[in-house]
């Protein structure tokens, strides 16, 4: 299909298909221009407009053109409108003058080459850009109806493609293609009678003569029929543009490629292309003589007119038409003549409209009579109909293709709407009326009608139901700027009395702020309503742009038509399905410029404040789940400012915040909360009750909020302090209030209570608002234990201390959330993080006597901030909390190290850790995330007992536990203030293994590290490597544990002394390979072996090595480890020579030795033994 070729297929529906949302606006160019001349007393009208490079070229009736300068706007003018002035006033002398004389007709400017040719009073003559002095000398061309056909597809200035445009030049019976470069060249004629519109792609030109449209290949001179512009006619012409000129007798061999059987509307032109080629190829004598007349040749004699053309200059000689041989076609011997065309008046004649909206294809438009519809119909260059057909209200007057002028960086191919404008009449009330008829041609509606929309056309005057209505495309675009833009989406400064002066930010000394803050809104808002458009229309003695309707505008129009306005001009009712749909289309829209992407937001946020203060006025009983949600879901996906909605809501709206500046927002969305607020004030006793406002509305509210405070660290939110603030105050208020009532009713609304009772609790711990606020409500709904956990996310220790303590001295606490053991328990935690030593001498004292274990584990818990003498604490607890000591002795014993309370201390805490792990899921959860964390950890990481003790939660029990490997793993390995004694003496800890195996055994999945340390103390060396391997992925650990011998060896001592055997070594290493070989991962399979290998390939035997690992490794894995054996391997036979060699010298010595003594004296060797001879 071409349209798939040339990228125009179905696209993303990206704009709000309302039909109240016009998607065109006219805006005033020129009224009133001054056409009339002193010569003519006849009624003079515009005939064409053009405009370039701010100029505006102004045809008239009375063969004038009138030339505007475009001038910037001033920059005071509110309105930015640029203004025009009449640089000069040009009469187009034609040759022809007569009666019937329209003008002129035609302005068709050529920048590229800076040309401009005129058709005026059918003649047609040449100019200089931009002054419009005379080109050409006195070249002109004579009897023409129509100019224009330049190349579409090089209708932009390209550098690389230096070409100078050819145009297309209708006279009475045939079309010219003429060169206009720095002199007017025709390149050929083409035969074709009555050309009065065409429109041209690369070498295909649409064309259309008074009845019909047909397609011509003006470089080989060929046509293929269409269809006729009107269907009451039955005429429809079948002949072609003949190739040859002499008789058919002369050549029998060629087909009759004209005759109707051989020659039809779907006759593909590439099949005609191709023949022509093949004829092209026979000898240069059968090369038959072309039939279009040279018009510089003043013989009349035919000139052959090759299919590449010869270009000829044009010469005043050009505008004879009055050749006798060249305007009748020589007839064939034995031919017939066709028949006349029946000749129809011209009420009965259509205009021919062809448009092309892409590279390959033409719309044109059918009809039967111009007060019945008519229909558009896509045809691409082969003359095939494609797509589908676009209906008209009725025939148009003017047509036109319109798409983006836009520029902006944000566009998106693909996604630009393109539509197809028609004028056309329109009669109502008995009276005709002209207007603009707009729907897209870009997709496919299926078998449903193409939405369309109505503009009506501002026409004045007696005869303006008959006065022509034209649109064209200028040469270039104009900048323009849309005011209701700017009008709707400048920043203002929300103005309202239901804010009080202190919200309000109070008096200012400098207000000149203000007023530059206005200033800098109002310039950026104006560059936001800047938009491009090369459409024009005009009529009579007026001109008109017609611009894209911004998106902005569309949106704010169609949330307009969804509400009805009372009588005091307040806002009635809203029609809510309306603006929800327009919702939903925003969601799928694209912005494709920084102006839309404001436009979509202002458009959510306006639809959201509508439907939320809807609601709010809304009766009881309409107010159902339904409404609920979907305005909940507005509210959430409009990313409206929660202070504009806090407003609104009477019990809140004492918590909105501003800051001194105040808020500022778009001006169209302060319009409408201005509106709503007014009408809170008088409209109080009409509001929904408190019961509805407080269970259904204020959940809303309460959602809306939660979702908002997820936005916290955006750095697109303007005024982040003051509107974060603003929510969690409004938020906590919110939670009070509900957890208030609901408490009320503890039966009925238990579970909604606990449930508000989490969200308060989580909010508070959270805490992120304004600090002082939040004392103050908390204090005033009496909620003592929720503010304590306020005070605990701020670490104001001594005041929650205090506040614990005021709740167990029986003050009321609203809710009593917490027990006294809670509050013990949190009293011991803080305790340990103040550095307060009174505090803890006091509290932690009073909490030993009160609970003995946790009282001394305040004392005991070696992350205490306070350091007290351990004498000091024991006098201490003896005077206020003697049942305490005890368990103080054994903290002694186990920050000192003393071995002999040892089994004691791990029975003590394995108490505490078993204890907690068999209650609390969540105990066993962290573990297990704490294994899950370390191994998605990459190397190289810390050991997992270093990692969790640098990472070590709050909770007491992961205290016990870290206590309990120290213990289990030798007593120092975590000890930080231990003696040098002490570490040595530690390393010869013992207690009852078997014991501990048998308490942890419920939880060795939970309890891995101190199943590590039971295994390897019990020489189950394997699995504890498999602990270690696959259980904590701690790698380095595992390496260690291999040169160590085992988990007590990394207790204490230098790293030398506590080595193990090299026979130990190289079975665990052995051990610690078939672990590694088994990871999962294979990433860090490979890593975690060849590392392994490369670092101790000495504890290695290769061809263990290698009959382990897979054979699909590949050697560059094992490169470290083959390389590191190699070494040795040469190392060794080295040694191996150097010893032979030495052994040798040696034998050497010792034989010249003996041979030096041998000569001195003589041995001989009996029975009895050696005699020497003397």
């Amino acid at each position: 299909m071409a349209s798939e070729d040339n990228g125009v297929g179905p696209r993303k529906k990206r704009r709000v298909d309302d039909a109240k949302a016009a998607p065109y606006v006219l805006r005033q160019l020129l009224d009133k221009v001054p056409l009339a001349t002193e010569d003519h007393s006849a009624k003079v009208i515009i005939t064409c407009v053009e405009y370039w490079n701010e100029n505006l070229y102004i045809g008239t009736s009375a063969g004038e053109i009138l030339h505007f300068v475009c001038l910037p706007a001033d920059p005071s003018d509110e309105s930015n409108e640029p203004s025009f002035i009449l640089a000069s006033r040009l009469p187009i002398r034609s040759s022809q003058n007569s009666p019937t004389a329209n003008g002129v007709q035609q302005i068709l400017l050529l920048p590229m080459v800076n040309k401009a040719c005129i058709l005026c009073n059918g003649v047609t003559t040449f100019y200089l850009l931009p002054e419009l002095s005379p080109a050409f000398g006195n070249t002109k061309v004579s009897h023409c109806r129509w100019l224009g056909g330049l190349d579409l597809n090089r209708m932009v200035d390209d550098p690389e493609n230096p070409e100078k445009p050819v145009i297309m030049i209708a006279v009475q019976n045939r079309i010219m293609l003429v060169r206009i470069g720095d002199e007017a060249r025709l390149v050929r004629n083409i035969e074709f009678p009555g050309c009065l519109v065409a429109s041209r792609r690369g070498t295909i030109a649409c064309v259309a003569d008074p009845h019909t449209y047909s397609l011509l290949e003006v470089e080989h001179q060929q046509k293929i029929p269409l269809f006729p512009i009107s269907s009451s006619q039955e005429v429809v012409e079948i002949s072609s543009v003949e190739d040859e000129r002499s008789p058919p007798a002369s050549h029998p061999s060629s087909p009759p490629t004209n005759s109707p059987g051989h020659h039809t509307r779907n006759t593909s032109l590439n099949a005609i292309v191709n023949k022509l080629q093949q004829n092209q190829s026979s000898t240069h004598g059968s090369r038959p003589e072309s039939v279009t007349p040279d018009l510089t040749t003043t013989s009349g004699a035919s000139s052959r007119s090759s299919s590449r053309g010869r270009e000829r200059t044009i010469s005043p000689s050009d505008s004879n038409e009055s050749r006798p041989r060249s305007s009748q076609p020589p007839q064939s011997d034995g031919a017939k003549p066709l028949p006349p065309l029946p000749k129809l008046s011209a009420s009965q004649l259509l205009r021919p409209h062809i448009v092309s909206p892409t590279a390959s294809e033409f719309l044109l438009v059918t009809g039967t009579e111009k007060s019945e519809p008519g229909v558009g119909m896509f045809v691409n260059i082969d003359g095939d109909v494609v797509r589908g057909t676009i209906n008209f209200h009725r025939y148009p007057d003017s047509l036109i293709i319109d798409g983006s002028e836009d520029n902006d960086s944000m566009q998106t191919p693909g996604a630009l709407e393109e539509y197809v404008i028609a004028v056309m009449d329109f009669e109502e009330d008995g009276k005709t009326y002209k207007r603009l008829e707009v729907q897209r041609w870009d997709v496919d509606p299926g078998e449903d009608e193409r939405p369309k929309a109505w503009l009506d056309i501002p026409l004045v005057g007696d005869d303006s139901d008959s006065a022509e209505v034209v649109l064209r495309h200028t040469n270039s675009p104009s900048q323009l700027e849309f005011t209701e833009v700017s009008k709707l989406l400048r920043m203002v400064r929300l103005k309202t009395p239901l804010l009080s002066p202190s919200q309000k930010g109070g008096a200012s000394s400098e207000r000149g702020w203000e007023a530059e803050r206005d200033a800098e809104e109002a310039k950026f808002a104006r560059s936001l309503g800047g938009i491009k458009s090369s459409l024009i229309m005009w009529s009579g003695d007026q001109i008109w742009r017609l611009l894209r309707n911004p998106l902005t505008v569309q949106l704010d129009s169609a949330l307009q038509n969804a509400q009805t306005c009372g009588e005091d001009g307040t806002t009635a009712t809203l029609q809510r399905n309306a603006i929800l749909s327009l919702m939903q289309s925003i969601k799928t829209a694209e912005p494709r410029s920084e102006a839309e992407y404001l436009g979509l937001n202002y458009a959510k946020q306006k639809a959201s404040l509508l439907l939320f203060g809807d609601l709010l006025f809304m009766e009881s009983a309409s107010t159902n789940k339904e409404v609920i949600k979907s305005t909940e879901k507005a509210l959430v996906d409009g990313n409206l400012d929660p202070r504009i909605l806090l407003l609104l809501v009477p019990l809140l709206r004492c918590e909105v915040l501003q800051g001194p500046k105040g808020i500022w927002i778009h001006a169209g969305l302060a319009a409408v909360a201005e509106d709503y607020t007014k009408r809170l004030e008088k409209e109080k006793e009409n509001l929904p009750d408190g019961d509805v406002l407080t269970s259904t509305v204020l959940n809303l509210v309460k959602r809306f909020l939660l979702s908002w405070q997820q936005k916290r660290g955006y750095g697109s939110i303007t005024d982040e302090t003051y509107v974060f603030d603003s929510v969690d105050a409004a938020l906590l208020h919110l939670l009070l209030e509900q957890v208030s009532s609901s408490e009320q009713n503890a039966k009925s609304a238990a579970a909604a209570a606990a449930s508000v009772r989490t969200e308060l609790n989580q909010l508070v711990d959270s805490w992120k608002g304004n600090f002082e606020r939040a004392v103050a409500l908390l204090e005033e709904y009496r909620r003592l234990y929720v503010l304590s956990r306020l005070y605990q996310s701020r670490k104001m220790f001594g005041n929650v201390l205090k506040t614990w303590r005021r709740i167990v001295d029986g003050e009321p606490d609203a809710g009593s959330e917490v027990t006294t053991k809670g509050i013990e328990a949190q009293m011991r935690r803080y305790l340990v993080r103040t550095k307060d030593a009174q505090l803890v001498e006091e509290y932690g004292s009073w909490l030993a006597a009160r609970n003995p274990s946790l009282g001394v584990q305040v004392f005991a818990d070696n992350t205490s901030r306070v350091k007290l003498e351990p004498t000091d604490v024991v006098a201490l607890l003896k005077k206020r909390a003697p049942n305490a000591v005890q368990i103080y002795l054994e903290y002694l014993v186990f920050s000192k190290n003393y071995t002999q309370y040892a089994d004691d201390l791990i029975s003590y805490y394995l108490d505490t850790v078993l204890s907690v792990l068999e209650s609390s899921p969540a105990a066993r959860t962290s573990l297990s995330e704490s294994y899950s964390t370390y191994r998605a950890l990459r190397p190289p990481k810390p050991t997992y007992l270093n990692f969790i003790t640098e990472n070590t939660p709050a909770e007491a029990w992961w205290q016990s536990r870290l206590r309990l490997l120290q213990l289990l793993a030798g007593g120092s390995l975590f000890s930080k203030t231990a003696s040098a004694t002490a570490s040595s003496s530690s390393s010869v800890l013992t207690y009852s293994i078997p014991a501990v195996l048998a308490r942890i055994e419920p939880f060795q999945n939970e309890l891995v590290s101190e199943s590590i340390i039971l295994d390897g103390l019990q020489g189950r060396h394997r699995e504890a490597l498999r602990l270690l391997t696959h259980g904590l992925g701690d790698y380095d650990s595992a390496i260690r544990y291999c040169l160590l011998g085992g988990p007590r060896g990394s207790s204490g001592g230098s790293a030398d002394a506590n080595m193990a055997s090299k026979d130990l070594q190289r079975e665990l290493f052995r051990h610690l390979l078939h672990e590694f070989l088994a990871i999962r991962d294979l990433s860090d399979r490979l890593d975690r072996t060849s590392d392994l290998l490369a670092r101790f390939a000495a504890w290695f035997d290769v061809g263990e090595v290698l009959a382990l690992v897979p054979d699909e490794w590949s050697v560059e894995i094992l490169g470290g480890f083959l390389m590191a054996v190699l070494r040795s391997l040469v190392a060794q036979g080295r040694e191996a020579r150097i010893e032979r060699a030495l052994c040798a010298s040696l034998n050497l010595r010792v034989g010249c030795e003996y041979i030096e003594v041998a000569e001195k004296e003589a041995f001989i060797e009996e029975e009895g033994g050696v005699r020497r001879v003397s």
